[in-house]
This record gives C-alpha cells, sequence and structure tokens, in this order.
C-alpha cells in the first residue's frame, strides 16, 4: 500500500519507544514515514534491539520515557510496546504539545479510565484503516445489520490479543449496540492458568446476542500465521465486506452493487500503522470517546469472563459493577 506523504506535508518530529519484541517494527514504520517525521529519539529497556533501533535511526537512546520526552519535545511518540512504563502515564502527563500513538491499548481494566483520550490514540485502528474510510458511504447507507462478522488474525509481533479483540469490537460497536449476552471459547498456548489480560495469547472466538434480534460473531487471535483484518456486514438483501484496503457491497443475488479499490488480502502491518500516524499528524488525533473505549473493553473482558465460565456474560452488567 504506498504510504507516500504529500509533497506539502510539513515534517513532523517525532520519538519512538519500543522494545525487544516490537524494535523492528517500529523501526519499519519509522521507516515508512520518511518525508512525513524525523526520529529524534528512540526509547526502551536496555537490551540490543533497543540499542540496534537507535543505530538503525541514527538517534540516541534514552531508557526513562518522561526523560527522553522532557528533553526533546517532539508532536508525536510511537510507543510500540509498554515494556519499561505504565501506560497510564501516558496521556495528561505527556509534555505540553505532544501526542502518542500507541500499538497496545492504554487501559486494559474496566477500572481504567485514565485521562489524555484528546492526546493519545491506537493504531492500527481498523476504523481508520484506508478500507473502512472507503466504505464509509455504502455503512452508512446499509439498513440495519442482521449478523456482523469481525476476524482479526495477525502474527505475533503485530499486536496482542487484547489489542486485536478491543480493535474487533471497537468496530463492531460502530454498527451495533451493546451486546446483552456474549458467550465465547479462547486457548491461550502458554499453559498459563488465568494470564492477566495483558499477557494472554492465543485465539478468542465470541458470539454476541443484539437486543434486536441480530447477531455479532469475534474471532481474534496474535497467533496467526498471516495478519489480516476483515469485516462482513449482513442485511436482509445485501453483504458489504470490508478489508484493511477495500470493500465490496452485493446483493443477496451475488451482484456487486459497489467496490473499492481491489480489496487486496491484506496491507502490511507497518504501513497501516505510518498510514494512520501520518493522518494523525495532520489533523487531531483520532481517539474514541472515553465511553465508547469502555463498551468495547466490557465486550472484550465479557468474553474472557464466558470463556472461563462456560456462561453468557453480559458487557452491560460488567460496565455498571464498574460504576
Amino acid at each position: 500500500m504506498p504510504t507516500t506523504a504529500p509533497p506539502s506535508l510539513d515534517v513532523a518530529e517525532v520519538a519512538v519507544w519500543a522494545g525487544p519484541e516490537r524494535a523492528e517494527l517500529a523501526g519499519d514504520v519509522v521507516d515508512r514515514m520518511a518525508g512525513a517525521a524525523r526520529p529524534l529519539a528512540v526509547g526502551g529497556p536496555a537490551c540490543e534491539a533497543v540499542a540496534d533501533l537507535g543505530r538503525r535511526l541514527g538517534c540516541p537512546v534514552e531508557h526513562d520515557l518522561r526523560k527522553l520526552l522532557n528533553d526533546r519535545p517532539v508532536a508525536s511518540v510511537l510507543v510500540a510496546e509498554f515494556d519499561g512504563i505504565d501506560p497510564l502515564i501516558l496521556g495528561k502527563r505527556l509534555p505540553a504539545g505532544t501526542r502518542a500513538l500507541c500499538l497496545e491499548p492504554r487501559a486494559a481494566g474496566l477500572h481504567e479510565s485514565p485521562p489524555g483520550y484528546e492526546t493519545v490514540a491506537s493504531a492500527p485502528r481498523f476504523l481508520d484503516a484506508p478500507g473502512h474510510h472507503r466504505a464509509a458511504e455504502p455503512l452508512d447507507a446499509l439498513p440495519p445489520p442482521r449478523l456482523i462478522r469481525f476476524s482479526s488474525l495477525g502474527r505475533p509481533t503485530h499486536g496482542s490479543l487484547l489489542a486485536r479483540a478491543l480493535d474487533a469490537w471497537a468496530a463492531v460497536l460502530a454498527y451495533a449496540d451493546l451486546p446483552e449476552t456474549v458467550t465465547a471459547s479462547a486457548h491461550d498456548p502458554t499453559g498459563e492458568p488465568d494470564p492477566p489480560i495483558r499477557r494472554r495469547r492465543g485465539w478468542l472466538a465470541a458470539h454476541a446476542r443484539l437486543a434486536d434480534g441480530g447477531a455479532v460473531l469475534v474471532e481474534a487471535a496474535d497467533t496467526a500465521a498471516h495478519t489480516r483484518r476483515q469485516l462482513s456486514v449482513l442485511t436482509a438483501d445485501a453483504q458489504l465486506t470490508v478489508s484493511d484496503t477495500g470493500y465490496k457491497l452485493r446483493q443477496n443475488n451475488g451482484a456487486v452493487l459497489d467496490a473499492g479499490d481491489d480489496d487486496r488480502d491484506a496491507a502490511g502491518f507497518a504501513d497501516l500503522i505510518a498510514d494512520q500516524w501520518r493522518r494523525d499528524l495532520e489533523r487531531p488525533v483520532s481517539a474514541t470517546r472515553p465511553e465508547a473505549d469502555a463498551a468495547a473493553l466490557a465486550c472484550v473482558h465479557a468474553a474472557l469472563l464466558s470463556a472461563r465460565t462456560g456462561e453468557p456474560e453480559s458487557p452491560r452488567q460488567l460496565l455498571k459493577m464498574q460504576g
């Protein structure tokens, strides 16, 4: 997917925070930002991968995020992973004028409602992907969906299970109300019993019932051999399929009513991050409302709880329990 910056775009000064798992990915993203961003500093825990990233980008390396951002003011910092930092320091504690783009969710628990949504966003959000932007008009014109299916499968370094599941539910809730119940199954290949939500690996599959009789299917995995996201919306007389790069709208008789781009199998993961980062540098950060993030997170927690109990769980009840 082309990511060439518009000629008139000012070059923004940025920083990168990474760890051993995603230092290479962070470097790939910065490479794709050429002409749109200039890295001033690299941060992360003391390890060879972070040192290599500093050499690759020709930047000094710092192991304290606050010191890095205070010593070298930047327009934006790409936080590829949270190794060595508390994700909740991102927000109002960011220096004035600095925004953050995180590859992992900043809030993982329903009790976490940190400020700073105007300065922090997650990437790559499916709702910000080129394919979803191209599908905006047909999505708006569709009647109420009867069945929504979202699949988010990724390689281990391309987002955690939490990140993929949260992104999936955020996309679903853009077109459906909060489900009445969620029933799910999950598998963690590490064998760790009930690991913390940020350490969960493997796959999660959920079925949700909507109050209007519709249904939602969500599958997420961070152990796939190939990275791919796809949204399918089925109505009474049409089906819309949206990928990261394109869309196709069909009547139930199979006739294609509308299509955008070539709907390739998937865009490069680093390209999707760079595409969103570039647009976030050009305009206010594309963060969702805190209550929308809380609803999506409640669906993730309901699915994980259902996977443990074997019973349907209510996202709305989880939100009420957290006040």
